[in-house]
């Protein structure tokens, strides 16, 4: 799923909210929803400025562009704004700059995917089937889920037979043509579910289960906060259950729970897009010049939390 460069001065970002994240057994890690959607806050509160790179540059893989002239650098960075100015005249406006973003997250969901794809192809066919991702992922067979199923499995392994239930169950969801593999489509919805409408209903029922502890079919605030060993993470999270808890009846039904587990990509393009208004638009206008971004340029390359990435190394030099 999605990519740009406009990033710019966001070193210097703060912002409240904190999104807290699943405990998720290492072997299921690979399958949590995008970290560019859950990790757009550090646990402290304060906004994670990689989350700002990847949403304008769309790529995980941010390379220093050091070694590129410093003329050559600032016209991509030029150019690249530039292709995100839908009506030509030289000015990023906010609905520009959202949709920048959400092509951003597109590129970011589909880099993700397509690389985990090709990690769990055994045989390199472009497509991955059930025993394959078995093998990748928990180093099992078919037969050895038939004894997990039969109950040939000790203690230690009643997580990880739930683990496997729970990826077939995506994975059947996920195969439309009922083929037995998924495609790169079906694998993206596989692997990043919550932009794929018949993927919801599975995925909250995991969620549920995740978070359920007593089965009463609702999550109170104590099964939602979990264990928390600080206090400041603690009431970030029970800030983040307020939020969530529209009637106030102090427990969270599962469309309540369903924008933490399936965030929305446009909502949170939306709140980027505004941070980054916040940070960059110099002359509070509302909106952003190609030369306000460029004049940011300098601050956002010699942060060290940054470094822009691969993608000014193929923006071309002329538009």
């Amino acid at each position: 799923m999605m990519r740009s460069v406009f990033h710019l001065g966001l070193m210097a970002a703060l912002a409240c909210c904190l999104v807290i994240t699943l405990a998720v057994p290492e072997a299921h890690e690979a399958h949590r929803h995008a970290a560019h959607k859950t990790n757009h806050k550090f646990s402290d509160g304060s906004h994670n400025p990689v989350f700002d790179q990847e949403a304008l540059l769309g790529s995980h893989k941010m390379d220093d562009l050091a070694d590129l002239p410093d003329d050559v650098r600032i016209n991509r960075l030029r150019n690249l704004a530039k292709s995100h100015d839908a009506n030509n005249n030289d000015i990023i406006e906010v609905e520009e700059l959202k949709a920048w973003i959400m092509e951003s997250f597109r590129m970011l969901d589909k880099e993700e995917a397509m690389e985990k794809l090709e990690e769990e192809d055994g045989n390199s066919d472009g497509k991955v089937t059930f025993e394959e991702l078995l093998d990748k992922q928990y180093g099992y067979t078919m037969e050895d889920v038939a004894n997990l199923q039969a109950g040939e499995h000790g203690p230690d392994e009643e997580g990880v037979h739930d683990l496997i239930k729970e990826d077939e169950a995506r994975f059947i969801a996920a195969d439309l043509d009922k083929d037995g593999s998924l495609d790169d489509k079906e694998y993206m919805a596989f692997f990043q579910p919550y932009d794929y409408p018949h993927m919801h209903d599975i995925e909250m029922s995991k969620t549920m289960k995740d978070f359920d502890k007593d089965n009463d079919g609702f999550v109170s605030r104590d099964e939602f906060t979990g264990d928390v060993y600080d206090e400041e993470s603690r009431l970030a999270s029970v800030t983040n259950f307020e939020e969530l808890d529209k009637d106030k009846d102090n427990k969270l039904t599962s469309a309540e729970l369903k924008p933490y587990a399936l965030p929305d990509n446009d909502e949170v393009a939306k709140e980027e897009a505004e941070h980054l208004l916040n940070i960059c638009d110099e002359d509070k206008d509302g909106q952003l010049s190609i030369e306000e971004i460029v004049t940011k340029e300098d601050e956002f390359v010699s942060s060290a939390a940054t470094d822009y990435g691969r993608t000014l190394h193929f923006v071309k030099d002329e538009l």
